[in-house]
């Protein structure tokens, strides 16, 4: 059930081609990178929405399901480590970006300057769906746990009580506290 967050690896561009935009200055190979980086941000965002219907689908299919509190923490648990996967190998990628962005915004051209940015959205996108999923599934949990056990109530006692009895059999089952009334 969890496979369907194994994660793309083409969602940020290639590094190469980030750096052959930037420094490039040749008219006649920027229209081919464009075209690439055109290509690859289609494809970014095409397996961005794929993900977030799989995520999707895969809530409900929870949701509805007939799953236990602690089934549904660990499936958080397996989440958390996809989720901390993902943002350990998109990272890098990301800060590469934003120092692209920042150092040299003004100098890069426009259109590429949208695409950087697009990019580093559907990154910080890709790992809020991972988020979102792991808090509703929280949220799903808690309101399980809370459902199964009801409301405890103390019925009341019929009869006289003896204290004596009542006395021996809390200091049989708590030693520490004989020990306690013996010093």
């Amino acid at each position: 059930m969890i496979d369907v967050l194994d994660v793309s690896q083409d969602l940020l561009p290639d590094p190469k081609l980030i750096e052959a935009l930037h420094s490039d200055h040749r008219p006649v190979q920027s229209p081919v990178l464009l075209a690439r980086l055109r290509k690859q941000q289609v494809q970014a965002r095409s397996a961005f929405e794929k993900q977030s219907e799989n995520l999707t689908q895969l809530y409900g299919e929870i949701e509805h399901g007939d799953y236990d509190p602690g089934y549904l923490a660990q499936m958080v648990e397996v989440i958390r480590g996809k989720e901390h996967a993902q943002a350990e190998r998109l990272r890098p990628g990301m800060e590469a970006l934003q120092q692209k962005l920042a150092i040299q915004g003004l100098q890069l051209d426009p259109e590429i300057q949208q695409y950087f940015q697009e990019s580093l959205d559907i990154a910080v996108g890709w790992l809020e769906l991972y988020r979102t999923l792991r808090e509703r599934l929280l949220k799903l949990a808690s309101e399980r746990r809370d459902n199964s056990g009801g409301v405890l109530r103390a019925r009341p006692v019929v009869g006289d009580i003896d204290y004596a009895e009542l006395s021996r059999e809390h200091l049989a089952r708590y030693p520490k506290i004989r020990a306690a009334l013996a010093k």
